[in-house]
């Protein structure tokens, strides 16, 4: 089939609702009565525990069933068709959705006891460019779905993908833990979502020629239009500019950790910081140890990395594995590697163990008569199978209030010896947030399932 406009316009109008229909689904959009306005409450409660969580799934589960759209597509839609009457009692449903939004969502983060601010809270705390894009295609396809003769089911995805629940629900973290930057940013992102989603529904309320519900004079719509334009560049800008540093930033990241890479691979990286207000590049290391001379060749080499007009500074732990070479070597020869207790790595280890770290495992592993490893083995894996290229091989493993899934590898006994898992007095529903439950089928149970022939 050819595409040409006429072609899209007949696809875009030939489903369309009456503007009565399209009138009534706007309107029912904002009649939050009483159980509305509890089932929103739900919603951001299940919202701020996905956030507490760092659960997406959960976030996604608060979003469906989150009746916080329709007040700002309402609005979108009065300006569209001059609907003074509609817009008022649009923006009072939607303060008032607000404010219970953020009450409830700042009593929950108050008594949490989780209070640290996991990726899926910071990442609602600095709008970018792509947030303005989101929302208008969200807002786009919510308003379409509403001017259809039959209602689509569009409206849940685009609760999703704009994501008006997480940015109050982080603005309620922000207050609750008295960070006014993640509050404002929280705040702002809320803001930019909401204020696009209503421009794309006024476009589209436009596109479709809904009439004006009143007589206004083309110099006065002329006027709005002027309005809306100039406000929605004021808007855009500082989400362009976050836009641009978030870009630059994950650049030099990028070219940073291809240089560490390359030119640092004996030595273990504790931290790395790039202050781009002075140029300097910091490191904490543990390693050989980097002499006058290394360190000019170093700086001389991040031009070729991309990063000129850079200064590199490295902070050394006072670790000379060179020196370790020697105090492994005494030890082997002392013999008095009897009893190990591993507390090398915890459960977040998510890249292979190298330096010093290896040195010190393959060294327990070679010598010790005993080994107890603490929570799990270093190296091992937590939430999966697997090891990071060394691990310490335990006899016992005293594992802290749940048996990890990484323990259930094929030769995960070869590490963890017998597991004993003890409580450490984390309250049963903290650990039941995170604890997934595990089950093990065994050929007997397999037996008692099939039955016999008779």
């Amino acid at each position: 089939m050819k595409i040409n406009f006429d072609t899209f316009k007949y696809q875009f109008t030939r489903n369309q609702a009456s503007n009565e229909e399209i009138h009534e689904n706007i309107i029912e959009g904002i009649n939050m009565y009483g159980s509305n306005f509890i089932i929103l409450m739900c919603a951001i409660i299940i919202a701020s525990i996905g956030l507490n969580m760092n659960s997406v799934a959960v976030i996604i589960g608060a979003m469906l069933i989150s009746p916080l759209m329709g007040p700002i597509i309402a609005i979108g839609y009065g300006v569209g068709t001059f609907n003074l009457r509609l817009i008022r009692r649009s923006i009072r449903v939607l303060i008032i959705a607000i404010i219970i939004s953020v009450v409830t969502s700042t009593v929950y983060f108050t008594i949490t006891p989780i209070t640290t601010a996991g990726s899926e809270i910071l990442a609602r705390t600095s709008p970018t460019i792509w947030d303005v894009i989101i929302a208008l295609v969200g807002g786009i396809a919510g308003m379409v779905g509403l001017t259809r003769k039959k209602t689509s089911n569009v409206i849940p995805g685009v609760a999703i993908a704009t994501a008006l629940m997480p940015p109050l629900c982080t603005a309620g973290y922000g207050i609750a833990t008295r960070k006014i930057s993640i509050f404002l940013g929280a705040g702002y992102l809320f803001f930019i979502n909401g204020f696009f989603i209503a421009i794309a529904t006024f476009i589209v309320t436009k596109a479709l020629k809904i009439p004006n519900k009143s007589n206004v004079d083309y110099e006065k719509q002329k006027k709005v239009r002027h309005v809306i334009i100039i406000t929605s560049i004021i808007v855009i800008i500082p989400s362009i500019i976050s836009a641009i540093w978030m870009i630059r930033k994950t650049i030099y990241e990028t070219k940073l950790n291809k240089f560490i890479n390359d030119k640092l691979s004996n030595q273990y990286i504790l931290s790395k910081d790039i202050n781009y207000n002075n140029n300097v590049i910091t490191l904490v290391t543990i390693g050989e140890a980097i002499n006058s001379d290394k360190m000019i060749e170093l700086n001389k080499e991040l031009e070729n990395y991309g990063l000129k007009n850079k200064e590199l500074v490295i902070r050394q732990e006072g670790v000379d594995a060179s020196n370790l070479e020697k105090y492994f070597a005494s030890l082997k020869e002392s013999q008095n590697l009897m009893l190990s207790n591993d507390a090398i790595l915890g459960i977040g280890l998510s890249r292979n163990v190298e330096g010093i770290y290896k040195k010190v495992i393959n060294l327990i592993n070679e010598n010790s008569k005993y080994t107890l490893a603490v929570d799990i083995p270093s190296g091992m894996m937590c939430d999966k199978f697997g090891i990071l290229g060394t691990a310490i091989k335990a006899q016992t493993t005293i594992s802290f209030e749940t048996y990890k899934r990484g323990f259930l590898a094929n030769n995960g006994e070869d590490y963890t010896g017998i597991i004993k898992v003890e409580k450490i007095g984390i309250p049963d529903y903290v650990v039941n947030m995170f604890n997934q439950k595990e089950y093990l089928t065994e050929i007997n149970d397999i037996k008692n399932i099939i039955k016999k022939k008779k």
